[in-house]
């Protein structure tokens, strides 16, 4: 079987789109084009340059606190400058041309506020634009434009896969649970994720079949001691759901 992909951000979340992949590669599927927001922009990258979920969960592992949370001196608390350096040591492609299959990396412009899906240029650098969830990190800027996270105004990408003649999974890992936020920490993400899950309703519509994992729903956004849990609700509920998204895919 081949698919395309459509990846949602979601922070360490994300790690749960690395169970699903994995739980694809064992069925023998192709992932034949990618497209990503903001953390699902990370995976994506890694897919669309030839890494297996193997090698990309290691990769996840590595990222330190440090990596995501360095001290910004431009406007924003942090600089994704350390993790612009690790993803450019583990993925030494410079272009979108150079990748193994097609790949598609959401972006939102600050001036105009509308989506590009970027596939020229510099991946590596276009896929921290695609992470700079404002105001938590600095605005991106590439080629005198500037950029931040896809999410903000497309956090599941199918549109740009569309074309390709590929049935498209899209993977999302922001289901809303109910609760009253206590406090100025869980009123952001709370926040955050209902204008995530506003924008995914077309992209939703638009998909061929749709995955929420919701097995990641009270995991924080950057809480690095959830990955391996993350990874296996991913992992679980694609399986659990697989008959039914077969049915949608081939």
């Amino acid at each position: 079987m081949k698919i395309a992909l459509s990846l949602s951000g979601g922070g360490l979340r994300a790690a749960a789109q690395l169970g699903a992949l994995k739980f694809l590669e064992e069925e023998g599927v192709q992932i034949c084009a990618v497209a990503g927001s903001s953390a699902g922009a990370m995976l994506a990258l890694m897919i669309a340059s030839g890494k297996t979920s193997e090698h990309i969960y290691a990769f996840l592992k590595e990222i330190a606190n440090r990596d995501l949370f360095k001290l910004s001196k431009k406007p924003g608390f942090f600089s994704l400058e350390n993790l612009e350096k690790k993803l450019a040591q583990e993925v030494k492609l410079k272009s979108y041309d150079q990748m193994a299959i097609p790949l598609f990396t959401c972006v939102t412009d600050v001036n105009t506020g509308k989506t590009h899906y970027l596939n020229c240029g510099n991946p590596i650098v276009n896929t921290i634009a695609s992470s700079s969830l404002t105001p938590i990190f600095e605005a991106k800027e590439v080629n005198g434009k500037w950029y931040i996270d896809g999410g903000f105004s497309d956090n599941l990408p199918v549109r740009p896969l569309k074309a390709l003649g590929y049935k498209v999974l899209a993977i999302d890992v922001n289901p809303i649970v109910g609760g009253t936020p206590k406090n100025f920490k869980s009123l952001l993400v709370r926040s955050l994720l209902i204008m995530l899950n506003a924008n995914v309703k077309p992209s939703k519509k638009m998909a061929d079949a749709y995955l929420d994992i919701k097995g990641v729903a009270r995991m924080h956004l950057f809480n690095f001691k959830e990955i391996d849990a993350a990874y296996e609700a991913g992992y679980r509920e694609t399986k659990a759901q697989w008959s039914g998204l077969r049915e949608k895919l081939v």
